[in-house]
């Protein structure tokens, strides 16, 4: 054994503990996540902690995640993630005349889970019609408003900039990307104007283009928009000290054949290959995607896209967290060797 390697490695993998002011005791080590959980998802998990995102709205929603729920994802070792709307449809409000109100009722939900989440999301895919088509100043407006009110009671809390709609033409923003590619110039605006008032960033990135098996060669039209996304935190130097977290990916790039069915079947192997992308991203680059949750994992809405009850996504979800330890620190596992 190389004792001097051993201890260089355990030194710097202090170094990492210790100065991750983003990491709290209950956080999941690794990248594996999902987008709403259910009870037994953590038989995907094979012993190893995971992230779930969950939804709550401030107007009244009859199904929305409660307090219970949050307790049985914490039981089963998850860490969680809460996003904030207004409403689906609606997700922050268009008129500023609601902004203060709707600031308030989110810090109460943050209030609410303070126990069950540290994180929490403002929005959802705000550049698109169907989530209420606002524009990247206004939603600057209302992200800050909820931040400075969920941090006056929360203070270690990490308020997390919306993810945006890919390939979305509603809405743009300034930037220097080509003028058929709005949602990157909306992402690029939002970023540089929030500068270091944020504290993370969620990103959405779907493939299976056309029907395509492999998002790992994808260009920007298919899951190559992860890349995207990071290029534009990365060129940020407060961005790119943020955390990112993929909230959503899955092999819908296409959208439906029918009603919460995506238009192409899962291909097997589909989830390793999403894994293993966002992995090679996080040991090749200065900073990490802590999470990467596939959506979804038992969401009434979109029953062709669960894993819950498709045996090809589980199947490959179980065996990439019983092979491969991804990490989200530092670099994954297998690349130390304290034995050599």
């Amino acid at each position: 054994m190389n004792t001097k390697k051993s201890f260089s490695c355990f030194a710097l993998i202090l170094f990492f503990v210790l100065t991750s002011k983003t990491s709290f005791p209950d956080d999941s080590m690794y990248i594996y996540g999902i987008h709403s959980w259910g009870d037994g998802a953590s038989g995907l998990m094979n012993g190893k902690g995971g992230w779930s995102v969950e939804v709550v709205n401030t107007d009244y929603f009859a199904w929305d995640f409660t307090l219970e729920q949050a307790q049985r994802l914490k039981n089963e070792g998850f860490t969680l993630i809460l996003r904030i709307n207004k409403y689906f449809g609606q997700t922050v409000p268009s008129s500023s005349s609601q902004y203060d109100a709707f600031a308030q009722a989110v810090s109460d939900k943050a209030w609410m889970f303070r126990n069950y989440a540290t994180r929490f999301i403002i929005g959802n895919e705000m550049n698109a019609d169907f989530e209420g088509n606002i524009p990247v100043a206004s939603y600057e407006t209302v992200f800050l408003k909820c931040r400075n009110k969920i941090r006056e009671r929360l203070p270690e809390a990490e308020v997390i900039v919306a993810a945006v709609a890919p390939w979305n033409a509603s809405q743009t923003g300034v930037g220097p990307y080509p003028s058929n590619r709005q949602w990157l110039n909306y992402f690029y605006q939002l970023v540089n104007d929030l500068g270091d008032n944020c504290d993370g960033y969620a990103i959405h990135a779907y493939g299976g283009r056309g029907g395509d098996t492999d998002p790992r060669d994808d260009n920007e039209m298919g899951f190559g928009v992860f890349h995207k996304w990071l290029e534009i935190i990365a060129q940020n130097p407060y961005a790119a000290s943020k955390p990112v977290y993929l909230t959503e990916m899955n092999h819908a790039a296409d959208g439906e054949k029918a009603p919460g069915v995506p238009k192409y079947d899962y291909a097997s192997g589909y989830i390793r290959k999403l894994f293993e992308e966002v992995n090679d991203y996080n040991e090749t680059h200065n900073f990490r995607v802590k999470a990467a949750c596939w959506f979804s994992h038992a969401n009434g809405g979109f029953p062709g896209y669960n894993i819950s009850t498709n045996s090809l996504m589980a199947d490959d979800f179980r065996w990439t967290t019983s092979n491969m330890d991804y990490l989200n620190r530092f670099l994954s596992a297998a690349n130390w060797n304290f034995y050599e």
